[in-house]
């Protein structure tokens, strides 16, 4: 019995129907499947691009709403830039006052068009900083997308930026970080877009050049910006030792160059250098080899431990594609990643080892002054603010955390190192944020001289590398096929605790002013009152000095010491009773994080009054 050999037969082989085949050299039209629709592909075009960033831009601002930024009081150090405006609006006289480190002038100009438009008040002045932040969270838009990130992600990012607590609080102050980050932002919007491989722009290239001259005009470290971009042209092989680089060159530097050749000649020959500039100057000095070692090494590991928290929206969901990110990982990046890890648990095994009586802290929050332990501002006022987070093991789970983002993010931009498949051109802007993020985190060290020995730094100092790291994050991300709901889910708690946080500080900040103008109205001389390092240093420390008056308060909190060394303290505002001192006024005041919290004027046992 013979056998035949019949070709096997697949299932799909018995319901396809066999087609002809076409005559060699024609054309076959194949059916396409139909490609699904963007959800908005019906809005017009204008709502299309800038819908997503006019939202988080408009809830951005629609939050100031519930928190009162029109509070007539000052915040932290924001009263010596502060007084710079009030000067310059009443006299017309630039002027900075001798605690200022920072170069502080364009902050000015842009506190006092404020002033000229709203009137002169310090609602209008935290207002001001609130409008040039949430031009700042446009320009990470606008960066995100010159990285190729799409739109409702670049949104993402943007509100990441604007609602993360540390942003948020300074925000509604007059410090010259949020200035200073956000116009550092629009240069590196600027130049990203200028620099474009495919569509370069000279006249964008000098603006972006100008906006790097402001960001100067507000902290020195602005002047770190210009450098990185020529280095990034340089290792990106665009721009070379000839006429054509020095041209591109003068279009990337000449303005900076310009603004800081004119500002230290108005300084010294007009202004004057101000004391506390020439005070941290001696203080790098002196530091020594050791000492400057030491504080790279603190801060190098502080920087990276803060950015698993500011980097954490992006981060949450880079943990949702961690298997697709790790095989992606090239081999040579688990080198990187691994002396990453090195310096998260060399960072933490040193920081434990001084205890758990800061200061410093010897966990996460490292350097607390705008982002605290549960609470948000500065600590600036007797008797201090309790934790709202619970002892020391809660803060030991936040900074496992935020040690453990810090890695993910790190392996996040390890995976980029890989050359692409193609060329990218989002690679050399990519590669520009980031040395930029580390001209930054060299401008943090400068001024941490002068905390070295005590709290090591402060964290608003940390604040440029917040939108920098979200960028480069959401670029890192691409390719993931990553979801944005759990991102989503962290802005949105990050808003509330932001909004809770912010409002407490500013309330506690207006009831504090409340009462010191109680005590003044009472008959108390403003030179027998301390009611926190605001108010003292704007009311007395110019008085101070003219009159060569030295610290009257032994024993007393730091700011009667730096910033009003008239007063005796004999009265005092506080946030609960201090021993030596009798209660005579009790003021409530609204905090929604905790229940109805007081404030006390007191006097001392020994002094008859008044009152």
């Amino acid at each position: 019995m013979s056998v035949v050999n019949r070709p096997s037969v697949s299932p799909t082989d018995t319901i396809r129907p066999a087609l002809p085949r076409a005559p060699r050299g024609a054309v076959v039209v194949r059916p396409v499947a139909a490609r699904a629709q963007p959800v908005d592909a019906g809005l017009p075009e204008p709502l299309r691009r800038f819908g997503a960033i006019g939202l988080v831009v408009a809830v951005y601002l629609g939050s100031a709403l519930f928190v009162p930024v029109m509070t007539n009081a000052l915040v932290g150090d924001d009263w010596v830039y502060v007084r710079a405006v009030e000067h310059f609006f009443q006299t017309g006289n630039l002027h900075i006052l001798d605690l200022a480190v920072v170069t502080l002038v364009f902050q000015v100009f842009w506190g006092t068009m404020f002033a000229a438009l709203f009137g002169l008040n310090f609602g209008v002045l935290r207002l001001s900083t609130l409008v040039l932040t949430a031009i700042g969270g446009i320009a990470v838009y606008g960066t995100c997308r010159e990285l190729g990130v799409r739109r409702n992600w670049s949104a993402l990012g943007a509100a990441a930026y604007l609602f993360n607590p540390l942003q948020y609080v300074l925000a509604f102050t007059f410090m010259t970080d949020p200035h200073f980050t956000a116009v550092m932002m629009i240069a590196t919007w600027g130049y990203a877009r200028a620099l474009r491989p495919d569509r370069p722009s000279n006249r964008l290239l000098w603006l972006a050049s100008i906006a790097a001259a402001m960001a100067f005009l507000v902290r020195q470290q602005g002047a770190l910006i210009p450098p990185a971009v020529l280095l990034a042209l340089l290792l990106a092989r665009r721009i070379w030792f000839d006429r054509a680089g020095l041209r591109m060159a003068l279009r990337v530097a000449l303005a900076p160059a310009i603004a800081m050749a004119l500002y230290y000649l108005w300084l010294f020959r007009v202004n004057g250098v101000p004391g506390q500039q020439e005070a941290f100057t001696i203080k790098i000095l002196t530091a020594g080899l050791g000492g400057t070692l030491l504080l790279v090494g603190r801060m190098l590991f502080i920087s990276a431990i803060y950015l698993g928290f500011l980097a954490l929206p992006v981060v949450v969901v880079a943990l949702g594609r961690l298997g697709p990110l790790l095989r992606s990982l090239p081999r040579a990046a688990w080198l990187g990643a691994a002396a990453w890890t090195a310096m998260l648990v060399v960072g933490i095994a040193h920081f434990l080892s001084v205890g758990f009586n800061p200061p410093p802290m010897a966990l996460m929050p490292y350097i607390p002054q705008y982002l605290g332990p549960g609470y948000l501002g500065p600590t600036d006022v007797r008797g201090g603010r309790t934790w709202l987070i619970p002892g020391w093991g809660a803060l030991g789970w936040l900074t496992a955390i935020c040690a453990l983002a810090s890695l993910v993010f790190a392996v996040l931009l390890l995976r980029k190192v890989a050359p692409p498949p193609r060329p990218d051109p989002t690679r050399f802007v990519a590669g520009m944020v980031l040395l930029i993020g580390a001209g930054q985190v060299v401008g943090v060290l400068p001024p941490s001289f002068h905390f070295r020995n005590w709290i090591v730094s402060v964290d608003r100092y940390l604040l440029p590398l917040l939108p920098l790291a979200l960028c480069l994050g959401l670029w890192a991300l691409r390719g993931l096929g990553a979801r944005p709901l759990g991102a989503w889910l962290t802005v949105a708690a990050f808003a509330v605790y932001a909004v809770i946080g912010t409002h407490d500080f500013l309330s506690l900040q207006g009831a504090t002013w409340d009462l010191a103008r109680t005590a003044v109205a009472m008959g108390v001389p403003l030179d027998k009152l301390d009611a926190g390092a605001s108010w003292d240093g704007y009311q007395l420390y110019e008085y101070s000095i003219d009159n060569h008056i030295r610290t009257r308060t032994r024993g007393g909190p730091w700011w009667t010491d730096l910033f009003g060394p008239a007063t005796d303290s004999t009265y005092i505002v506080s946030t609960e009773p201090v021993d030596g001192y009798d209660p005579i006024v009790a003021l409530p005041y609204s905090s929604w994080a905790r229940e109805e919290q007081t404030l006390y004027l007191s006097r001392k046992h020994d002094y008859p009054g008044p009152p």
